[in-house]
């Protein structure tokens, strides 16, 4: 009889804890993996990074499931459940697991995420702050983080200057 091939399983943490739920299953000889990485889309402290799980609230499992026990992956604290589609538990294929892995820098450890490079004249959409979810277009950038951008406000063109790394193409 061969021996069963692991499988990876996306665990759903609670909300922030997802480096006490890997600890906490790591602790219970599970194999686990919770890609971090630097937030270039937060606003950036001059003394500190920004570092977080590239999936907020979910880390892999690397288990048998028809051999290794995975019942108390559910009360582990920090865990809320495991993702299943209906009874069965989801399976992360292997290659979207190694093709993480492989973005990981050997130097810092987190996964290597480049924001949206945005020019003159993309159409332009903000993701968050007070403007988030109206449409505009790039007049200029003005530095690496700000940009001039021409949008509808209050039924006029206006042109708005905003954090560049807010901004998600749209066209």
């Amino acid at each position: 009889m061969e021996p069963e091939i692991p499988n990876w399983f996306a665990v759903v943490t609670k909300p922030r804890q997802e480096q006490i739920a890997l600890e906490n299953l790591q602790r219970q000889d599970y194999k686990c993996f919770l890609p971090l990485a630097e937030n270039p889309y937060q606003r950036r402290s001059k003394k500190k990074k920004i570092i977080e799980p590239l999936f907020p609230r979910y880390l892999f499992l690397n288990a048998v499931a028809g051999t290794q026990n995975l019942a108390p992956v559910r009360s582990t604290p920090g865990v809320i459940s495991m993702v299943r589609f209906g009874t069965e538990l989801a399976i992360v294929p292997e290659h979207i697991i190694k093709a993480i892995k492989n973005r990981i820098c050997s130097i810092t450890g987190l996964i290597n995420i480049k924001p949206v490079t945005i020019k003159k004249g993309d159409k332009v959409r903000l993701f968050d702050g007070p403007l988030a979810g109206v449409d505009g277009i790039v007049q200029e950038r003005n530095s690496e983080n700000r940009a001039l951008i021409l949008m509808e406000l209050l039924g006029r063109p206006t042109k708005v200057e905003v954090d560049a790394l807010l901004l998600q193409k749209t066209g």
